[in-house]
């Protein structure tokens, strides 16, 4: 008889649920459920009652954040084997249930954790006669109002004879928040460490950042200070002449000393004390007469020699033989304001932070997560692309994924969210992407590295959040 083998798989099923799941249910924790369902009883072969369908409504309630109690009734229409006479059984059922979590289904399908559970159930009850049953299923959580489970249970009946029953039945959730966990705390300490803030947003955290203060928006070395590219003492943002050639004097905007103010600058001016308002040559000394009469010369000062006139050349003292933009300033292909010539990284993506030589140092990728969620949404995975083909443009880069939260919650919770976070990108950048796993790390950090205030939903939208940080090699 079969009986006896789909006895088998059901114990077999909940063997396997047990030993593979985790607990890990808090989405649950003190939820009433109702539950309308749809199945098939399966009737012993010796009870002579043809097998049928079977609809019912079951309640639960999840006493803590793993473990429910609960009650089914069904009713089967149904008629006797040998008679063909009509028969309409009720059955019901009391309960206890234990939850269980499977993390890697989860990670297969790209699941968020706690929206996938599989279940144990064992109690009383029957169709008709009762007897233990035992069984086991899984759970689907939509959202926190909703959700799908499937089950299946064998019923060894009081009289010695076996039924088995499949289910299916939609869970209307109700109730279960949480309540906040008070810890006291007699001598709080300081934070770790180990936390770091970025006040300025530079992509430099402050215990790094030799300069964290740095207007917002302003390209940083590796140290968070705005860069000089002509180290004159005048940063570029502030530096009208930022390619000044070396060992110069500047004034406070940066270029070249003209102390008589004709144009020419100090350092290559043989007439340095031309009265003002007179012509000048590109040498800075006045305009000769021949004959009495004034020689009517056009000069066209170009001081650098990069073929703009003085007067329209931003960057009057670039060093020969660069290529300069209209402007007069070299070339800076990537934007990342580390001129072409200085520039040993030229392709590095706009926005990323760079060191002192235009290479990499770190990018804060663009992709917020939901409060309490590890789940990567599709309209952030071409900032993941982006990434990844900048990664594959350099291959001798290796990279730490960070991962960060908000600060709802337990500390150690929040630590396993943001690792959960960082892994859900690094496995988007292997699998999606191709990168390969040795050049990608994930680490979280919690919610010890917040960018801006907890107390606010922007705030807390903000910190939940990765970071990608080179740790070996460059472009």
């Amino acid at each position: 008889m079969f009986i006896p083998d789909l006895k088998k798989s059901v114990l077999s099923s909940v063997a396997i649920a047990t030993v593979f799941g985790f607990a890990n249910a808090g989405d649950l924790n003190g939820k009433f459920i109702i539950t309308p369902y749809l199945g098939y009883h399966v009737f012993d072969g010796e009870r002579k009652i043809k097998s049928n369908a079977e609809i019912g409504i079951g309640v639960e309630k999840f006493i803590n954040r793993t473990v429910s109690l609960g009650a089914d009734l069904g009713y089967i229409p149904t008629e006797k084997r040998n008679t063909g006479q009509d028969r309409d059984i009720f059955s019901f059922s009391i309960y206890a249930t234990k939850n269980f979590y499977k993390k890697h289904w989860v990670e297969k399908f790209n699941l968020p954790l706690e929206n996938v559970a599989t279940y144990i159930t064992a109690g009383i009850g029957g169709a008709k006669i009762a007897g233990f049953h035992l069984g086991t299923g899984i759970r689907f959580i939509k959202n926190e109002k909703i959700g799908l489970k499937m089950e299946a249970k064998l019923n060894q009946l009081w009289s010695g004879k076996y039924d088995i029953i499949a289910l299916m039945g939609l869970n209307l959730m109700f109730g279960g928040k949480e309540k906040p966990i008070h810890k006291v705390v007699k001598h709080p300490s300081p934070r770790p460490s180990t936390e770091i803030k970025d006040f300025d947003g530079d992509g430099v955290p402050n215990d790094f950042d030799k300069c964290p203060n740095t207007p917002k928006g302003v390209k940083v070395d590796s140290k968070g200070c705005a860069l000089d590219s002509d180290h004159d003492g005048v940063v570029d943002y502030m530096d009208l002449c930022p390619f000044t050639l070396q060992g110069i004097k500047v004034d406070k905007k940066g270029c070249a000393i003209d102390s008589d103010n004709d144009t020419i600058p100090d350092y290559i001016d043989k007439c340095p004390n031309t009265p003002a308002g007179e012509a000048v040559n590109d040498e800075g000394c006045p305009i000769t007469e021949v004959q009495g009469k004034e020689v009517p010369v056009v000069v066209v000062i170009d001081t650098d020699k990069d073929g703009v006139e003085d007067k329209l050349d931003k960057c009057p003292d670039t060093p020969k033989g660069l290529r300069v933009d209209v402007s007069g300033c070299p070339l800076d292909s990537d934007y990342d304001g580390v001129p072409d010539f200085r520039d040993k990284c030229p392709n590095t993506p706009e926005g990323y932070s760079v060191n002192e030589y235009g290479c990499f140092v770190a990018a804060q990728l663009k992709v917020l997560f939901d409060s309490d969620s590890a789940v990567v949404k599709p309209q952030y995975l071409p900032e993941i692309q982006k990434f990844a083909e900048f990664l594959k443009k350099n291959p001798k880069i290796k990279i730490e994924i960070q991962g960060h939260t908000d600060s709802s919650g337990s500390a150690e919770y929040n630590m396993k969210l943001s690792q959960r976070r960082a892994e859900a990108i690094r496995k988007i950048l292997i699998e999606r992407f191709g990168i390969s796993p040795d050049r990608v790390i994930a680490k979280g950090y919690g919610e010890t590295r917040p960018i801006a205030p907890n107390n606010t939903p922007e705030g807390k939208a903000k910190n939940r959040r990765v970071i990608a940080i080179i740790i070996l090699g460059n472009q």
